[in-house]
């Protein structure tokens, strides 16, 4: 009955519904069902925008050159620099659109860190370095997220009387935070390969050998991710930032392409 329906749909709708392009849509529409999925799409599109944004900016520089130059081109550079101005605060006001949304859904991540603390109570890593690793990041990351809360909603104006020097302070601890969660990271990575190549050794099983592969493969793309959240976690903590907006964009863009990714392979 249903197919009968299908094949009476215009054919253009027919096409569509059938294609490659309808998997795809509705595919994509399973990422952005969880907030999972949104995060990874909107890092991904952001500071995307923030390093094409960073790129304009570069062309626009080449451009103000060949204004500045002695030629017969001139009216031509400067009806590109007011283009490229223009695209330029387009991206990074969609860029800062998505930014703000990603921080805004962080309002509620002391949520998970609760999940996380109820985690090490009831079912506590049995490797003691996990463990306590498990420990120090659940309390880093619950540290992160109220310090971010607070300077965010005070610079939104919902907690009043903060001044700018507070706010300040806040975000950089916000982000002292998330550093050390990112440094403990690595440990926690590094020992469960540890603990992995252990476990290689003693699996004669082909599913468990399977498994552990999975287990590899989504340990290369943590590890990816953090090795980029380690110098973007140094910048932001910095009283001085360390790196420029096109490194940032890149770095950003790179750990959203890896989250997309892994949601773009669950959501099959």
């Amino acid at each position: 009955m249903a197919a009968d329906k299908a094949t009476q749909l215009p054919f253009t709708a027919h096409t569509l519904f059938t294609s490659s392009t309808d998997a795809r849509i509705t595919r994509l529409s399973k990422v952005l069902s969880t907030s999972a999925g949104v995060d990874a799409t909107l890092t991904l599109v952001g500071y995307g925008l923030s390093l094409l944004s960073s790129q304009i900016s570069k062309l626009e520089k080449l451009e103000l050159k060949a204004l500045l130059s002695p030629s017969d081109s001139k009216h031509g550079a400067a009806s590109t620099i007011v283009k490229l101005t223009e695209l330029k605060a387009g991206t990074k006001a969609l860029a800062g659109m998505c930014s703000d949304f990603c921080t805004f859904t962080r309002l509620w991540g002391l949520l998970g860190v609760y999940a996380m603390a109820k985690r090490n109570y009831v079912t506590p890593q049995k490797d003691l370095v996990l463990r306590v690793v498990s420990y120090g990041q659940t309390l880093s990351l619950g540290a992160y997220y109220v310090y971010e809360n607070g300077y965010y909603l005070a610079g939104k104006g919902v907690l009043r009387g903060w001044t700018p020097e507070k706010i300040k302070r806040w975000a950089k601890t916000s982000l002292k935070m998330f550093l050390a969660f990112v440094v403990l990271e690595f440990v926690r990575l590094y020992r469960a390969k540890q603990l992995r190549e252990v476990r290689k050794v003693k699996t004669v099983d082909e599913k468990d050998k399977g498994a552990i592969e999975k287990e590899e493969g989504a340990w290369w793309d943590s590890l990816m991710v953090n090795g980029a959240y380690m110098p973007l976690s140094v910048h932001w903590s910095s009283e001085v930032p360390v790196l420029s907006d096109g490194v940032v964009g890149a770095l950003m863009t790179a750990i959203g392409w890896i989250k997309f990714r892994a949601a773009w392979a669950q959501a099959a």
